[in-house]
């Protein structure tokens, strides 16, 4: 199969037609001749085709003159001597023949370009082709040779054209610094006048718009008619008001350019937005005016110019860009909203950060739970004043949240009611302070220990076996709490013990109290009130009962050495006993049988 395919297309291109270039590469005088040979050979022989081919004839025949008469057309644009320039009309006449120069050739290399894809055409045509002698086959190789020719002389006269415009542009260029330029203010007036006029024929524009409209919508068709004569008429007249701004315009700006003033880049600026927004086709005089600011300003200047005003635009469409609303909730929230929104959220984040540190390392005039207290609570506010501010810098109407934040605050109340609870009841611990950090404490269920920490929510209560209990604060209001250590740190430890009955109390009174005197217990010792006494208790029934009064402090010294506890007051008064042979009672019964009379 592959042989195949390979040996019709060998046979396929050895029959295939080239371009014939006898048609169009040779001088003039030997072309001419080709094609009267040709002409006399198709007369010749015209009467004797079938009618189809007669019709193939005759357009050979039309294209065989068409190629004669090409062959005598001299250069379609001839040079000109550009006339001096003395005043500013003139150079505005100037730059209008410029123009209309700079048009003809763009209408000349437009047709330069559609030769070209036809020449591209017409050369995969002939190719496709197999009869070299054919009628079809030579009218293509005319046509192809018409369209080059015809670009051949094309090319010449766009670079006649070319040419003619780098005269004509330095020609203005050199004319700039010698015309004569009237003063500003007249200048000023005129183009007043004209943006009057410009301004009134966009206003009476849109009242015939407007009764358009309405006659559309009556279905008034001679209404209809008569208006969209007038906005046609209207259409004319803003049109040629137009070129007139623009030149006057360019009059405004001439003065400037010639002294070399910086705001000519703005002048320059306002027209060119004019000719984008209202007449493009003037592009050109645009590309013109920055060939004379280039030149005469110098390159630096205007390349400065236009990288300012490229940044100024680019700064413009960003501003323009980040401001749009990307997503639709209230007037829509752009990306500038957001950044603002966290640049706000930032610092509001940051100055509630500053307070929560200032408050808490405050004078320590202030209890530890009281500053946590006043830290948590005033940075917890700030926070959420922040986020509100934040939420209503980007525009979002919080006023339209109020049912949704009431149902959510009614659902999250019941959810919430103990953390709030714990949160109401941490705030009265701190404020009405009952109970305090360092506070050694005793609560109804039985628990006992040192208050080490006091939060919103919870407290912690450390205990004597240095086990850490969290326990809500709400506990610490509705249950009964002891505080040992409310308002002093000492307290009265009641000892008991008892003796045996026939001991001599006031020697066991004397005897634990010189005892305890010289012992190395830890109690208080200097204040005149607090000293240790013994007391009997009661007559029990196995013992006489005596407590030891001594008071303690709960808090440890300087040295971290607190007082000694009730454990070893009761080791010393069994060793004291026990040294001074007093004995220690056990629970006895005496049993008495009675015995029984007989009669």
């Amino acid at each position: 199969m592959r042989l195949l395919f390979l040996l019709v297309f060998i046979i396929s291109s050895s029959f295939a037609i080239a371009i014939d270039k006898t048609w169009y590469e040779n001088t003039n005088e030997n072309l001419e001749k080709i094609y009267s040979d040709q002409t006399k050979k198709i007369d010749s022989i015209k009467s004797s085709l079938p009618q189809e081919e007669k019709e193939q004839a005759d357009y050979q025949l039309l294209l065989l003159k068409k190629l004669t008469n090409l062959l005598k057309q001299d250069n379609q644009f001839t040079q000109k001597e550009i006339s001096k320039i003395e005043n500013l009309d003139d150079y505005v006449k100037k730059i209008k023949e410029y123009l209309k120069i700079d048009s003809d050739y763009l209408t000349e290399k437009k047709e330069f370009e559609d030769n070209l894809k036809k020449i591209e055409i017409l050369d995969e045509q002939i190719t496709k082709l197999t009869d070299k002698e054919s009628i079809q086959t030579i009218n293509s190789q005319l046509l192809y040779a018409y369209y080059t020719l015809k670009n051949k002389q094309n090319k010449s006269t766009l670079d006649e054209y070319t040419k003619f415009q780098d005269e004509f542009k330095k020609k203005l260029l050199s004319s700039l610094n010698d015309i004569k330029l009237p003063s500003n203010d007249n200048l000023a007036t005129k183009l007043s006048k004209v943006e009057n006029s410009y301004n009134q024929i966009l206003k009476d524009e849109k009242k015939l718009l407007l009764a358009l409209d309405k006659a559309i919508i009556s279905e008034s068709e001679t209404k209809i008619t008569s208006l969209n004569n007038e906005i046609n008429q209207l259409k004319n007249e803003k049109q040629k008001v137009i070129e007139t701004m623009i030149y006057a315009k360019v009059e405004e700006l001439l003065p400037p350019l010639q002294n070399k003033y910086s705001f000519y880049f703005d002048l320059n600026k306002n027209l060119q937005e004019f000719i984008e927004a209202n007449s493009p086709e003037y592009t050109p005089l645009l590309e013109l005016l920055k060939y004379l600011s280039r030149e005469h300003l110098g390159v630096t200047t205007t390349t400065f110019a236009d990288t300012k005003e490229s940044i100024l635009d680019i700064i413009k469409y960003s501003w323009g860009t980040i401001n749009n609303p990307i997503i639709p909730i209230g007037d829509g929230i752009s990306i500038l909203a957001i950044i603002k929104f966290l640049l706000i959220f930032i610092i509001g984040f940051s100055i509630a950060t500053f307070y929560k540190k200032k408050i808490t390392t405050a004078s320590a005039n202030y209890s530890i739970a009281t500053r946590t207290m006043l830290a948590n609570l005033g940075y917890y506010f700030l926070v959420a004043l922040t986020f509100v501010f934040g939420l209503k810098s980007v525009g979002i109407d919080l006023s339209s949240l109020t049912i949704l934040v009431g149902a959510l605050s009614v659902g999250i109340g019941f959810g919430l009611q103990n953390i709030v609870s714990n949160f109401i009841s941490g705030i009265i611990l701190i404020f009405e302070k009952s109970i305090q950090v360092g506070n050694i404490i005793e609560i109804s269920t039985g628990l006992r220990g040192k208050v080490t920490q006091i939060n919103m929510r919870s407290s912690v209560i450390t205990t004597f076996d240095n086990i850490d209990i969290i326990i809500p604060n709400s506990t610490l209001i509705q249950n009964n709490v002891i505080n040992l250590t409310f308002s002093d740190d000492v307290r009265r430890l009641h000892v008991p013990f008892g003796v045996a009955y026939g001991s001599d109390i006031d020697d066991v009174i004397k005897i634990i109290l010189e005892s305890l005197a010289s012992s190395s217990l830890i109690y208080i010792k200097t204040i005149a009130d607090k000293e240790p006494r013994v007391r009997m208790t009661a007559m029990g029934a196995s013992s006489i009962d005596f407590e030891l009064l001594v008071w303690i402090s709960e808090n440890p010294n300087e040295l971290g050495v607190g007082s000694s506890n009730m454990s070893d007051f009761l080791i010393f008064i069994y060793k004291t006993l026990q040294e001074n042979n007093i004995e220690i009672p056990f629970p006895q019964m005496d049993v008495r049988v009675k015995k029984e009379l007989t009669c």
